[in-house]
């Protein structure tokens, strides 16, 4: 593959290097039988390719495939762990001439050629109903198609640019895109059966963050299906291990660059030498205007000393914008050269403008956007294929807004509350109306959630509603709609931490103040009721936060970098896909790795974003709706709380929550060593499974495809020393050996199983445990 280096001096502004390929993904095409015949050549690499090729016709019939259904199979990605050389071979299905989206196989092969796991979502076709490949509309009109399914009005029209074939063509963004639209023809398998004709197009929204991956209906324009790849020298830094100023001071930090990862270190690229944050592995700069078009980068000399002034008590995060750019550069370059020890390397498709010549697409380091202007209270990253640079977006966070809720006497309540204000809604009164306090009831099995209509609720009064079940906009919405004055909705962790909420889809909608309270302080409110109170802004908020500076949100985001890019192949983007994709999970559990101290006991309740939520007091306080602990009282989720949680952030709380307890069950074990790189402890031991486990699965892995992955990394890379330890995690949380993962990662209807293997201690729980309900 092409690793030449482009001329241009800055890597903001030039082009990067285009995949040569036929279409949106770089591949090989050969017939089956041609490759099959290549078994009896000596080793090469290729010989893997034709190994994986035979073991795809030998278990065909076994995976309900006919002759003709992998009578043309291309290669995508195809290369070797350096580590434990497992060559991973990844085989896309082609039907007459064009490509199956998601029809994809992975064949893993140890270093000997024996084939240890073959994963096939390729489609079984009824070639006598095959549907016309002519399309009804062209590209071009399923791009308009596109833009109108999004509500994008486009007044400067995509043009094409290029036409490789009728099926394979480019056209310009016009005022839809920030760059070229790659356009080609393909069959979609629907769920139910049959192939379903769609143009693939993938589109980098000019307005908002938003990276989509498309297929309109070549006949009648519909949008079939959307994935949104986004995902939301010396330094002085919050250095690692510290996750955030809440663990630490500032340290500066000579030389990290890995010499093996970033061999011309942090600040070169292969063709330019920058004394900016810019080099081979990332562009950190500013995007105040949320315009994704570059901003200001610090520059630390020749001497290359980015040592710049930091006054948290002071300073609002716009004023230490060169230090949040610096701490930003410093992360993402420390988790790249991480990450490519544990096998997130060249050929695996990491983020590098380079590649040295050791395989895969060069062209890509990651751009990251310092105090993005597009958004705040979030982060994000979106992740194209390989070869195309991926994109973190990093904003601020608002500090609370924060109110006060009086309950009068004679409730035995009476006192005042502390209440913060959503990000949507109307402004909390300075002064405020004495009313009364009402707990919702929506009439549905969870009536105090209020995510249907309200049942009886009094006009004039101030709604109390529990978190969960549906978004916080929602909820206002409707409340707001019964008449209620304001809003109160009562967190569901077991701490008394508040979190900035979301308004989601309805939140434009609600005018009427939303704010939120503690847990413990709500449930103490309700039970005082019926009473009386006001609602009211008495003080003056604090300084904003950076996620820039809270390095468990900056490693959360690259991980979804990593999961996508390993999930499928480097060459294909949209493999996790469906309500019970853990792309969050994984990213959870990067952030926590990458954060976690030698002086960690096990029982420590970690949890993730405390610091942007000002709840750095509060142990193990955080944006999710559960702590990271073994301890089940403190975080009881299991498998089927999958039902009742947020998608995707919830249900990757769940997944999350049984890695984290693998990697405690590893530690315990293997013991923690704090050398990242060079170490070998459990935690490397938990990093490494996870890792290899993303390469392992299958293309739209469940949690129980995930964890088998994970098992069989274990018995690849440790012989199955550590089976134990992982099903024992996995059981616990409702992922044993019976449990149902209802056939598909588009469904959440799943079952749990406690049951480990009975060398392992059988099951893990008699009875299980409860589903929590938490959004």
């Amino acid at each position: 593959m092409c690793n030449n280096p482009l001329p241009a001096a800055d890597p903001a502004n030039r082009p990067f290097k285009k995949n040569n390929d036929k279409g949106i993904f770089p591949m090989k095409r050969i017939g089956l039988a041609a490759w099959l015949a290549l078994a009896a050549v000596s080793v090469q690499a290729t010989e893997f390719e034709a190994i994986a090729l035979g073991a795809l016709d030998d278990a065909r019939e076994r995976i309900g495939l006919d002759e003709l259904d992998i009578g043309d199979v291309r290669i995508t990605d195809s290369y070797a762990s350096r580590h434990n050389g497992v060559h991973h071979v990844w085989l896309r299905q082609f039907i007459d001439g064009l490509p199956v989206v998601n029809g994809v196989a992975n064949v893993n092969i140890d270093k000997s050629g024996k084939v240890i796991g073959l994963h096939s979502r390729m489609a079984n076709v009824d070639f006598e109903r095959l549907p016309e490949r002519t399309p009804t509309i062209d590209a071009l009109a399923a791009i308009g198609a596109y833009a109108t399914s999004r509500g994008i009005d486009v007044k400067v029209q995509p043009q094409l640019v290029r036409r490789e074939s009728d099926q394979v063509l480019t056209f310009s963004g016009g005022d839809l895109a920030r760059r070229e639209i790659p356009a080609n023809l393909a069959w979609y398998a629907m769920p139910e059966g049959g192939l379903r004709l769609v143009w693939e197009i993938s589109v980098e929204e000019r307005v908002g963050s938003d990276w989509m991956h498309a297929l309109m209906d070549a006949r009648s324009g519909e949008l079939v299906q959307a994935i949104n790849w986004t995902q939301e020298a010396s330094y002085k830094v919050f250095a690692e291990p510290l996750e955030s100023p809440a663990e630490g001071a500032t340290t500066v930090v000579s030389d990290p660059a890995d010499p093996s990862a970033s061999p011309l270190g942090w600040h070169d690229d292969g063709s330019s030498s920058f004394t900016d944050t810019r080099g081979n592995n990332v562009l950190a700069q500013d995007d105040a205007n949320g315009d994704n078009a570059g901003g200001s980068r610090p520059d630390g000399g020749a001497s290359l000393i980015f040592d710049f002034p930091l006054d948290l008590d002071t300073q609002a995060p716009a004023q230490y914008l060169a230090f949040a750019t610096t701490n930003l550069f410093y992360w993402n370059n420390l988790v790249h050269d991480l990450l490519w020890h544990f096998g997130f390397d060249e050929p695996a498709g990491n983020f590098q403008f380079d590649n040295f010549g050791t395989g895969g697409n060069g062209g890509d380091p990651v751009i990251a956007d310092a105090q993005d202007g597009s958004g705040t209270n979030n982060a994000n990253f979106a992740t194209p294929p390989d070869g195309i640079p991926g994109r973190m977006q990093m904003f601020v966070w608002q500090a609370p807004d924060p109110g006060t809720l009086r309950v009068d006497a004679p409730s035995t309540a009476a006192g005042d509350y502390l209440v913060r204000r959503a990000s949507f809604g109307g402004a909390v009164p300075v002064t405020g109306t004495t009313t009364g306090l009402e707990l919702v009831g929506d009439g549905s099995g969870a009536p105090e959630q209020g995510c249907a209509a309200l049942q009886g609720f009094t006009a004039g009064n101030i709604a109390l509603v529990r978190r969960g079940g549906c978004e916080f906009g929602l909820k206002a919405l409707n409340a707001q709609t019964a008449g209620a004055i304001a809003v109160i909705v009562i967190n569901n962790t077991g701490s008394n931490a508040t979190i900035a909420m979301g308004g989601g889809a309805d939140g434009g909608s609600v005018t009427i103040p939303a704010v939120m309270i503690g847990n413990i302080d709500g449930d103490a409110v309700v039970s005082g009721l019926p009473a009386s109170g006001s609602l009211f802004d008495d003080s003056d908020p604090a300084l904003d936060r950076d996620s820039d500076l809270d390095a468990g949100i900056i490693a959360h985001e690259y991980g979804h970098g990593l999961s996508i890019r390993l999930t499928g192949g480097p060459s294909n983007s949209s493999c996790l896909f469906g309500d019970q994709q853990a792309g969050e999970g994984w990213s959870d559990f990067l952030g926590l790795w990458l954060t976690a101290k030698a002086s960690d006991s096990l029982d420590k309740v970690r949890g993730v974003g405390s610091y942007v939520i000002f709840a750095e007091n509060i142990p193990g306080a955080g944006i999710r709706p559960a702590p990271y602990t073994r301890d089940m009282t403190a975080n009881p989720l299991v498998y089927e709380s999958v039902n009742g949680v947020s998608i995707p952030h919830g249900v990757g709380t769940v997944f999350a929550s049984a890695l984290w307890d693998m990697y405690l069950n590893l530690v315990e074990k293997h013991g923690f060593d704090p050398d990242f790189i060079g170490g070998n402890g459990g935690n490397h031991i938990a990093l490494q499974l996870v890792i290899d486990g993303l390469k392992l699965q299958t293309c739209g892995p469940t949690f129980l495809d995930a964890r088998d992955a994970i098992l069989q990394a274990d018995v690849v890379n440790n012989a199955g020393a550590n089976q134990c330890e992982i099903w024992n995690a996995f059981a616990r949380r409702g992922m044993g050996t019976d449990a149902d993962d209802g056939g598909s990662a588009t469904t959440l209807a799943v079952t749990n199983g406690f049951e480990a293997p009975p060398a392992c201690g059988g099951p893990m729980f008699a009875d299980g445990f409860e589903s929590v309900t938490a959004r």
